[in-house]
């Protein structure tokens, strides 16, 4: 197989390996690495093999944790490609962790770790127009079971999401005004457009404001322009003006 590893080698073992420590280890584990890539499975690669490599330069596999970590890490990764990961994925990564020698409660880390930044990902995702709305949740949830993701993680990354949100939200709408102003308001330009009435561009121009920004109370409109067709209003433009309290 190919998946996340690479297929070059480290340095030959013997006496000149043993002697360089570090660098040893690091030529183990792109031995080890090599072998993984060039397998055609993991459940074929032995526990064996895998120690063999570490004695060739002249190092104990325990001394390998990081970087058998890191090979863990890697492979649980490229599982959760597709946020999910299916039978015979978890199987390879059982026996993965067997053959690197990596205990149940580090597995236990990574898995926490890889999980919750993939769940980070995908709430990051979906909340990029702001909203969530039922499918995106059924979609959150099913990545929340599948990779048994402690509730309070999973709330976390949603909080820290909607604040990513706002703050790229806030980013395109705040106004030049703010750069030159050091105050505690922020101030804020808003446009939106309707083909249908003044009301429905305004109404446009605060679908993600309301969202993003719950605590807005009162804008004002700075800017109105209309596109005209044939004697008539063919699109209407605002903009509009709010201020918020940085605090």
């Amino acid at each position: 197989m190919t998946g996340p590893f690479e297929s070059s080698p480290g340095t030959s073992g013997g006496l000149g390996s043993r002697l360089l420590g570090r660098k040893a280890r690091g030529a183990a584990a792109r031995d080890i690495e090599a072998m993984l890539a060039g397998s055609p499975d993991i459940s074929g690669v032995t526990a064996e093999r895998v120690a063999a490599i570490a004695t060739e330069h002249g190092v104990e596999l325990s001394r390998l944790r990081s970087q058998c970590r890191d090979l863990y890490r890697r492979y649980l990764e490229y599982c959760l490609v597709d946020n999910a990961l299916s039978e015979a994925e978890a199987a390879d990564l059982g026996h993965l962790r067997t053959i690197l020698g990596l205990s149940g409660e580090l597995a236990s880390e990574v898995h926490e770790e890889v999980a919750c930044a993939v769940y980070g990902a995908a709430v990051n995702e979906v909340l990029s127009d702001h909203r969530l709305d039922p499918e995106e949740e059924e979609f959150l949830q099913r990545i929340r079971d599948d990779l048994d993701i402690d509730p309070d993680a999973a709330e976390r990354a949603m909080q820290e999401g909607r604040r990513r949100a706002r703050q790229r939200y806030l980013s395109t709408v705040v106004s030049s005004d703010d750069l030159l102003v050091a105050s505690q308001e922020i101030k804020l330009e808003i446009e939106g457009s309707s083909e249908e009435s003044l009301e429905g561009a305004v109404r446009d121009a605060l679908a993600e404001a309301a969202t993003v920004l719950p605590g807005l109370k009162r804008v004002a409109v700075s800017a109105l322009e209309a596109e005209v067709e044939s004697g008539a209003v063919s699109r209407w433009h605002v903009k509009l003006k709010a201020v918020l309290d940085k605090r």
